[in-house]
């Protein structure tokens, strides 16, 4: 297996997606090879385990951090699929990291084809460069291909905005889904649009997930880092109820942002009500969104971002956790699921009903409530932060990246049938 996943050894909730995922696969079943990029200076790099060898290559890849000139041999690269393979032989640091990883990938599928293992090509969007690299893959060699898109390319405004950016994604889109034997979105709304573009093509839904590794198990208490005791004294005031948010919020989409304003000019209103909270936000925050918490008449904390690991410790201390999505109906963030895990009652905020509604509606892990029902939106959000029983139907295994490893093993099964 040749997965393409350029954000796989960065810290961000993209990288859990297929990190999680690959691990329960088993090893004796399959080999698998993953190219990511090389992680930020003064990161570590993951090692490698058993069946899985990560390559972390150097290069640019097509977004804010390279300049289009850099990012044509990609896009050229989505309707002239031989192209990388020219610029292998010398492939430098200085190269594409498309060109980097179609160099490794050619010469290990080429040697397991001789060896007449079966072999398939997986990318996964985001960046592009991950899903034209498995394109150019299973065209070269004649093998089954999987394109997982995520949080899609052109369902939503995504990228920066322009007519020219927008036909640019929908060709490469088009150009990169003719090579897939199935196509992998995270939320219904997202598999029902390629769908209906798509129709000879197959379709199917892998939602984020959690992994429980990252858990402690029911009725066991974390072994926490000694910096959670200690944050949780400088910022939480003795004897009140936290209530967290964890993550980027309008910095990934902007109209999550209104959710925000909702939520403070909603609880201003009765300050009472939350006298005995507090709310604690961990992670970026933009600057407007800083502003907002400036007027919050409640107690409140902005942490700033912290390494993941201390997230999740600080996740399972929360008696609430927060939850602001704004008006993309495709929504289903990474952190939800991460949420799901903790344990604590979600409370969801959000413009519209989404991917993210739905998913705690069916697992029974929380509450949602929309903006635009005003002053009751309001009285319901009081309602509930406040304690409640644990809802006895709460059901969450779907999510398990356990469960999904499963799903996963069982759709490249029968693409690679003989």
């Amino acid at each position: 297996m040749f997965v393409f996943a350029a954000h796989h050894l960065s810290g961000n909730i993209a990288a859990q997606r297929f990190k999680g995922l690959l691990k329960y696969l088993d090893p004796a079943k399959y080999r698998i090879f993953v190219f990511a990029r090389e992680p930020a200076s003064g990161a570590a790099a993951a090692s490698s385990t058993a069946g899985i060898t990560i390559f972390p290559l150097p290069g640019h890849c097509v977004g804010s951090e390279s300049s289009a000139t850099a990012s044509l041999l990609t896009l050229a690269t989505a309707f002239l699929r031989p192209l990388p393979f020219l610029f292998a032989r010398d492939a430098g640091r200085e190269r594409p990291w498309l060109v980097q990883a179609l160099a490794a990938a050619d010469r290990l599928c080429a040697e397991k084809r001789a060896a007449g293992e079966r072999c398939v090509a997986i990318g996964t969007y985001s960046p592009i460069d991950a899903l034209v690299a498995a394109a150019s893959l299973a065209s070269r060699h004649r093998i089954d291909c999987l394109q997982d898109f995520r949080d899609g390319l052109v369902f939503e405004p995504l990228g920066k905005p322009g007519r020219l950016r927008t036909w640019m994604r929908k060709l490469i889109e088009a150009r990169v889904v003719a090579a897939a034997g199935l196509i992998t979105s995270v939320s219904p709304p997202l598999v029902a649009d390629f769908q209906r573009r798509y129709p000879r093509k197959a379709t199917a839904i892998l939602p984020n997930g959690y992994d429980p590794a990252d858990f402690a198990a029911p009725g066991r208490t974390a072994d926490d880092d000694p910096r959670v005791a200690a944050i949780l004294a400088r910022e939480v005031p003795t004897g009140t109820q936290l209530i967290g948010h964890f993550g980027r919020i309008g910095a990934s989409d902007g109209s999550a942002s209104r959710s925000l304003d909702f939520f403070v000019d909603a609880l201003n209103e009765f300050p009472a009500s939350m006298a005995d909270k507090h709310v604690m936000f961990v992670g970026e925050l933009t600057e407007a969104e800083r502003v907002t918490l400036e007027r919050a008449r409640f107690s409140v904390s902005a942490l700033g971002s912290v390494e993941r690991l201390l997230a999740l410790q600080l996740m399972q201390r929360c008696d609430k956790l927060l939850l602001l999505t704004g008006s993309r109906a495709s929504c289903a963030t990474g952190k939800l699921f991460e949420y799901l895990a903790a344990g604590a009652d979600i409370v969801c905020v959000s413009g519209v009903r989404n991917a993210a509604t739905a998913i705690l509606a069916e697992t029974g892990a929380g509450c949602s409530l929309l903006t635009s029902a005003g002053a009751s939106a309001g009285d319901a959000l009081r309602v509930a932060l406040s304690p409640r029983a644990a809802d006895a139907h709460r059901d969450i295994s779907p999510y398990s990246k356990l469960s999904q490893a499963g799903m996963l093993d069982r759709w490249i099964s029968d693409m690679v049938q003989p």
